[in-house]
């Protein structure tokens, strides 16, 4: 039946008037709805509730929740649009005590189809329009809801529109700043892309001037020296140039460098093209041992000087007695050998852990760290005497982003190096994967582009293409293809939502509540994009150990639990009976 304007009581009006000043107050659409539900839902007794909303490409189901305060999914399927309609035509509410016996709904397919009984459905008007519908029932009992039922919601539903064509207003100013934000970010990103594409052409037209500079030198000697190290950036140039001035002293060398860069190699290439190459190069990581056993691995121990020492060994110094001792992470040395090591370089002689005699030795000291040295003098973290004895002459190695124009010649030295039985003229590697190799920043330096490579290779059985490149890999690059193809700034913007929740999704494992969080934003926000995106989430697995670990810290709270688990409490009982009920909860 449809029911006409009536007068309340005061004292519902009062309580009315109270609900309304709370629902003002909230200024965010989607928790505005919600609220408004809740409120409906308590003033009418309905088992569950929904904001329909009216837009151009027809109604729009905002928001739907049930007597728990809980959202529901699939809800556009869930209300009856004969009863919406109804509403529209008449701009009054509708009360139904059993839908399916109704003479005006008897032909109406949803109502049957739904088998609705209690329905109360009230007009949301805004001046002389109606911006939707406050659609509450009951499919478990007939005549739940009563004429005055519907008389308290229709007043309170004039309340809740006004507050939602204020809150659709700020949301409208909100999204307008927004896309004013993103419009900017996208010219920042287009000209960074630009500035980019320039540097790439001005590093390749270094790298043409650098050779045919090397071809005028007389670099021969030094390419016979220096083999592995790969290499004709401007920037390896001055390394190279460096290792030339040094090569045939003595001299104690520092280098510096992010991990991945090749520090040890320079290390290798100054031993074995030096003074002392006839004799023994050893390298340690002082990072990856306790202060004692790193004391007993530099300078030896003897019988009984710790447990398990079981005979006197030889440290790394002695062993190398007359050659090249390579100290990598050096920077993580404690105090203590921060001093042994200092009187190595004074003294030049050792104590083994545990004996009372000194031994002489002669070695040189090559070290390196990832970590600024001079910085950690300032902090005290470093000794000062001992930074100075080993920076003697400080190698800065470049990290990989600094040198890009290595990358091919990198590149197709690892796939002849680790061709893995390939026949070299089956190795090849497409043009657009040097161009994302180039692209990628490289945070792993050159043991990450090798394994890239590697990886790749086996892939694509010695032909490597783009598509077999890592995905972090081809992103940056597939990124800036896509922009200069397509400058459509609704569907780069599209696209980058898109890609930003497929990842959060992806790390989620499908769990929308967590994905929501990690965007920051709301579920039912979440869920709208999901729709309006077209995403596929992937499928939300719950095991048998993850129901009972959640209920275990819900107390036994079911409701509480689907809420943490990111699934509806209907399903949280099906997978009870399926997983077996009780064992989960009691395990």
């Amino acid at each position: 039946m449809t029911l006409t304007d009536s007068q309340l009581d005061t004292p519902t009006y009062e309580k009315i008037f109270e609900i309304s000043k709370r629902i003002l107050a909230q200024m965010n659409l989607d928790r505005l709805l919600d609220l408004i539900l809740d409120e409906a839902i308590q003033l009418s007794g309905a088992e569950r509730g929904f904001v329909v909303l009216f837009k151009e490409e027809g109604i729009e189901v905002q928001s739907a929740r049930n007597m728990d305060k809980e959202s529901l999914k699939k809800a556009r399927e869930k209300v009856s649009t004969s009863i919406i309609r109804e509403v529209t035509q008449t701009r009054n509410a509708v009360l139904t005590l059993d839908a399916g016996e109704e003479a005006k709904l008897k032909g109406a397919e949803s109502v049957h189809r739904m088998k609705l009984r209690s329905v109360l459905a009230v007009p949301l008007k805004s001046g002389d329009s109606i911006q939707g519908v406050i659609y509450l029932d009951n499919r478990f009992a007939s005549g739940v809801f009563q004429e005055n039922h519907a008389k308290v919601v229709s007043v309170f539903a004039d309340q809740a529109s006004l507050a939602i064509s204020h809150a659709r207003l700020l949301e409208e100013n909100r999204q307008r700043q927004k896309e004013l934000e993103n419009n900017q970010k996208m010219i920042l990103r287009l000209n960074k892309a630009l500035e980019e594409r320039v540097a790439d052409q001005a590093q390749e037209l270094e790298k043409v001037k650098l050779q045919l500079e090397s071809q005028q030198d007389a670099e021969g000697p030094r390419a016979d020296r220096y083999q592995e190290i790969i290499g004709e950036s401007h920037a390896m140039k001055e390394v190279l140039k460096t290792l030339d001035r040094i090569i045939d002293s003595d001299v104690t060398v520092y280098i510096h460098g992010e991990s991945g860069t090749g520090k040890e190699l320079i290390a290798r290439a100054l031993h074995y093209n030096g003074p002392r190459k006839a004799k023994i190069y050893v390298s340690t990581n002082c990072a990856s041992y306790s202060e004692t056993l790193l004391e007993s691995e530099l300078f030896g121990h003897v019988r009984g000087a710790f447990t398990g020492a079981e005979r006197d060994k030889k440290g790394m110094f002695e062993y190398a007695d007359g050659g090249t001792v390579f100290l990598d992470e050096v920077a993580d040395m404690s105090p203590g050998m921060q001093a042994k090591l200092l009187r190595v370089l004074q003294e030049g002689e050792i104590r083994p852990l545990g004996s009372n005699k000194t031994v002489k030795v002669n070695v040189r000291i090559i070290s390196a760290t990832n970590k600024d040295l001079g910085e950690l003098v300032k902090e005290g973290k470093f000794r000062k005497d001992l930074f100075y004895r080993l920076n003697v002459v400080r190698i800065n190695l470049p990290a990989l982003r600094e040198r890009k124009p290595d990358i091919p010649m990198l590149a197709q030295h690892f796939m002849k190096k680790n061709k893995m039985g390939i026949p070299e003229n089956f190795l090849s590697i497409e043009p657009a994967a040097i161009k994302a190799l180039m692209t990628y920043d490289w945070p792993g330096n050159i043991r990450e582009l090798e394994n890239e490579i590697n990886r790749a290779l086996v892939m694509g059985k010695g032909a490597i293409t783009k598509d077999l490149l890592s995905e972090n890999v081809r992103e940056k690059y597939e990124f800036e293809e896509e922009m200069m193809r397509d400058l459509n700034l609704d569907r780069q913007v599209s696209n980058f939502e898109k890609r930003i929740i497929d990842r959060a999704l992806q790390e989620s494992q499908g769990n929308k509540v967590k994905a929501a969080k990690l965007l920051g934003i709301s579920r039912f926000t979440l869920h709208q994009k999901i729709r309006n995106l077209e995403i596929e989430p992937p499928k939300r697995r719950v095991t048998p150990e993850e129901v009972a670990k959640v209920l275990k810290e819900c107390k036994g709270n079911k409701a509480l639990a689907a809420r943490k688990l990111g699934i509806q409490r209907q399903t949280l009982y099906h997978k009870l009976d399926r997983f077996g009920g009780k064992e989960v909860e009691n395990s």
